[in-house]
Formats: structure tokens, sequence, C-alpha cells
């Protein structure tokens, strides 16, 4: 069986989408799939940085520069995610042969479940070729008006190749709490969901709140969904990556976890409070 190929694309940069793609990954691989993610971003590659690996060798830029075999820049990720990193350094920069992506692709098809391709924000010569060789592009975007308009022209080109938009991911949204998807409410100080979709002519086949632990993740090289299962961020990538792999996600029974890990947090932190006091006394 063939795997299913997603590119992970923005109109712009700073949208979240490397942390989109390695969350994801990492969801889908805990439900029992084989999934790769692909560092596609030739210019300012991220996904080996955030999943902590620093014993990189080969990469997607020595492969595509015909100076390794695929084989080589398959790395093992945390929580049984595979990936492929970008190169941190220019080297190789300049010898990029696109061809090799499309036979990449192909190679990898018979052996994963999912491919998540994290591509450079915007149209380049290395994302066109991604984005023409994925079965479907989901549009990382923010819910404001640059981010929408950019990433009009990722679908926009997506659809003139005849290739496919498997909907919106709404990320960094002004969410706080853990709903179900029927039951949110949109903040002031967003584009209202319609407007979105009424630009970019797709569904919002997903969203993912504002949260404090994607900063904490990526400065401990750590996806979220790992480093706190139940952060709301967490719980919401993991109901987008239940959605692509075909399963319910129970939002009731994610809310209770969630309830109940920030009351612990609360406790924890308010015996430690009266833990210090009491040793600055004495």
């Amino acid at each position: 069986m063939s795997a299913e190929v997603y590119a992970i694309a923005s109109g712009k940069g700073g949208t979240g989408k490397t942390t989109v793609s390695i969350n994801l990954g990492v969801s889908l691989a805990g439900l029992g799939t084989r999934v790769i993610v692909i560092d596609a971003d030739i210019a300012m590659p991220n996904v080996g940085l955030l999943l902590g690996e620093d014993k990189i060798n080969k990469t997607y830029h020595d492969y595509i520069a015909g100076h390794s075999s695929i084989e080589e820049i398959i790395y093992e990720g945390p929580g049984g995610l595979k990936f492929i990193p970008g190169s941190l350094t220019l080297d190789n920069i300049a010898e990029i042969d696109t061809t090799r992506v499309v036979e990449l692709i192909d190679y990898l098809k018979h052996r994963f479940d999912f491919i998540l391709i994290d591509t450079a924000p915007g149209i380049s010569r290395e994302t066109a070729v991604v984005l023409e060789s994925a079965d479907n592009t989901f549009l990382v975007v923010n819910p404001e008006i640059s981010s929408v308009v950019d990433s009009l022209k990722i679908k926009v080109y997506v659809e003139m190749k005849e290739r496919s938009i498997k909907g919106i991911i709404l990320n960094r949204t002004n969410i706080y709490q853990i709903h179900s998807p029927s039951e949110i409410d949109e903040s002031e100080d967003e584009i209202p969901d319609e407007d979105i979709k009424n630009i970019l002519e797709s569904s919002i086949y997903g969203r993912v709140p504002e949260d404090r632990i994607i900063k904490k993740a990526s400065f401990q090289r750590v996806p979220a969904v790992l480093l706190e299962p139940s952060a709301n961020a967490s719980v919401f990538f993991k109901s987008i990556a239940s959605k692509i792999a075909g399963y319910e996600y129970d939002f009731e029974y994610q809310q209770k976890v969630s309830d109940k890990s920030s009351l612990l947090k609360k406790i924890i932190s308010l015996f430690s409070i009266r833990k210090n006091k009491n040793e600055n006394k004495n």
C-alpha cells in the first residue's frame, strides 16, 4: 500500500509550519502508523534541531545534490517518528537536482504510511516540486490577514498543477480551553473563520491554539505532544492526526485529563512555594 503524502506549506515564514509537521508526525506515529517527516526547507531547515538530533552527518541537501543515498539521510526520531533533516550549513545549497526529490518520495511511498513534507514558505523551485509531488497540501495559516493572503498563492499554484488542498490548519489561535471543534468560540482579535474559508476557498481541517508549551518544547527540543501530552496545543495536534489517520478523537476525555494535569501542577507549584518560604525562614 502506498503512503499518503502531505506537503505542509505556508505563504510566509513564522506560521509554525515546522512545529505542526513534527507534532503531527509524532502523533501519527503514536497511533501505530509508519511516519516520516522530510525537512524540505532548503534555506532554513529546523526539523532536526527541534527534534533534538545533534549527530547529523548526511541530510536532505546531500541527497538532492547527489552526494548521499536515501538510507543515509533517514534518522530515528522521538516517539517512533523517522525523519530526514536539512542541513544547517550552506553546503550543497546551489547543487539542487529537483528530479531527485521526486525519486525520494517515490522510494519512501512503499515504506511508510504517511509522509509529511515540511516545505519552505512561499513558492520556490524546490517548494514547487514538493507541492507537485504531494497527494495533498495542508495550508498552515495564522488568523491574520498577511498569513491568509500569502497562503492564497500556495493554493492557486497547487490547483494550477491539478493537485489538492486538503484543508487549512489554523495555527496559533486564541483558544485557551479544550473544546470539541463544533463548540469553539471565535476571538474578536482574529479574522473570522468564515472570512478565512472564503478567501482561501478551503475548509478548516483543524486548529491549534497559542500555547506556552510550544516555546518550552522548542527550547527543550522535544515535540510538545511528548513533553506535555495533555497541554491544549498537544491535544489539538493529536486530534488533527487522528482525523488524518481516520480515527475518532475523544475531546471530552482529553478535557478531563488536561484539567487534572493542570490541577496537579498547581498543587505541586503551591507546595514548592511553601517549601521555599520555609527554607528561607530557616
